[in-house]
């Protein structure tokens, strides 16, 4: 298409979107009401990936339920996460086809939201209360609003009359919080895939061309579950799970020296961390006896960065605690055990000169008439099913918001607006324009 033409199209859709604010508004409160929580082995994303489907069959774009269940070489894949159950959960796959000529592109999101919590919410967790701008409820930034922008933009495009040389492709997936990502992966094997995808995490504009990956440890210190009443020396693991936590601020402190930290992740303050998120010996509570506790755990979360493995990974964990259990007499290798926890997930990155990502900032920025910056996400995510096991160049790009995860999460509603203008732009600069 000639340029003028072009930027004829770009105009005419842009304003489509302006006069459709309010509908994209409200599909998001809509997916924010609707329960989705992920509880493994099982979820609730089924409603929710219902209310998309009307949606988009209203809409007049033909949309198709994936069943995890029936994807061929799934349970048998490596990158595979044993241990769930896909009974009503299903993928949801949407394709505006292209008329050929052009490059093809996935807008992909996670139906699935963490549970609400047990911390207090000053707004009601399913009531997408829209309070100064904000829409507050689970899930509202990670990532129902762009989920909703992400199907607008298929309607927007559609109805608009923009003719697409490369098919637009959308897709709701299911398990991706907890590690999960099992959705992503058998949309791949299920054979629906497209030349780059996009996907809208929570970045607030920022555009991620790599994630970081993570690995957790339970460390469990054994002791003596019984009290001194003789003068006897019983090993207490409680005293000594100090000295452990000692260790692992080493242990930060090596990982922030032997990382293969990259440019995207330079100016981070802490590009690797590493978290201990939980402590547990005993009860306090008068239903078990008074005494010294069996067992002290502590959980060990740490982020890694592209191309560092699971076996180097564990390896250099494991022989830390090795040299730290030799130098420490209090803490006895043989009564330190360690357990795996979740599964392993790898960081990974595309070069950020790629052509995905300087056209999608290049879109970007024509939207919100700023620079946008490009630096490595800060979190895990499902983008690794993609480069490592799609050949599929992926990139992250959603709104702003805050708390997720946490209580009071919300999204900008303004940006919701904004993502489907950014999508529609990337869609017909990347899968071209007749």
């Amino acid at each position: 298409m000639a340029e003028a033409n072009l930027a004829q199209c770009e105009e005419r859709v842009l304003a489509a979107t302006e006069e459709r604010q309010e509908e994209i508004i409200d599909l998001a409160c809509r997916l924010i009401r609707t329960p989705t929580e992920n509880m493994p082995p099982g979820g609730q994303e089924g409603a929710g990936q219902q209310v998309l489907h009307q949606f988009l069959t209203d809409s007049g774009i033909k949309a198709q339920f994936l069943d995890l269940d029936k994807v061929e070489g799934l349970t048998q894949h490596e990158a595979y996460l044993p241990g769930r159950d896909y009974s009503g959960r299903p993928n949801l796959i949407a394709r505006l086809p292209g008329r050929g000529g052009g490059r093809s592109l996935l807008l992909s999101g996670h139906m699935d939201t963490m549970p609400v919590g047990t911390n207090p919410w000053q707004h009601e967790p399913l009531g997408a209360q829209i309070e100064q701008g904000r829409i507050y409820g689970r899930g509202a930034w990670d990532m129902k609003g762009a989920l909703a922008a992400m199907a607008m933009s298929l309607a927007v495009l559609d109805d608009s009359g923009a003719r697409l040389g490369g098919d637009l492709l959308f897709e709701s997936v299911v398990d991706e919080e907890h590690a999960g990502c099992n959705g992503t992966l058998a949309s791949r094997l299920a054979g629906h895939n497209a030349e780059g995808v996009i996907i809208g995490e929570p970045s607030s504009f920022r555009l991620f061309p790599a994630h970081r990956g993570f690995r957790i440890a339970h460390i469990s210190l054994k002791g003596t579950a019984a009290m001194s009443l003789s003068g006897e020396e019983i090993a207490n693991p409680v005293e000594d799970i100090g000295r452990l936590i000692e260790g692992m601020k080493e242990f930060r402190r090596l990982r922030r020296q032997t990382a293969p930290i990259g440019p995207l992740y330079a100016d981070y303050p802490d590009p690797v961390p590493v978290w201990l998120p939980k402590l547990q010996a005993g009860e306090f509570t008068l239903h078990v006896p008074m005494q010294i506790p069996e067992e002290c755990k502590l959980e060990v979360y740490w982020q890694t960065m592209a191309g560092e493995t699971r076996e180097s990974v564990e390896r250099q964990f494991l022989d830390f605690l090795d040299e730290l259990c030799q130098r420490e007499p209090a803490l006895d290798r043989d009564s330190v055990e360690v357990q795996w926890h979740q599964r392993w997930m790898p960081g990974t990155q595309i070069p950020p000169d790629h052509p995905l990502v300087t056209t999608l900032r290049e879109c970007a920025a024509q939207v919100l008439e700023e620079a946008v910056a490009v630096v490595g996400g800060p979190f895990p995510c499902d983008l690794f099913i993609f480069n490592l096991y799609a050949n599929t160049p992926g990139v992250i790009l959603g709104p702003r918001g805050e708390n997720a995860h946490a209580a009071d999460e919300f999204v900008y509603a303004a940006d919701l607006v904004t993502l489907v203008k950014i999508y529609c732009l990337m869609a017909m600069r990347w899968c071209g324009v007749e």
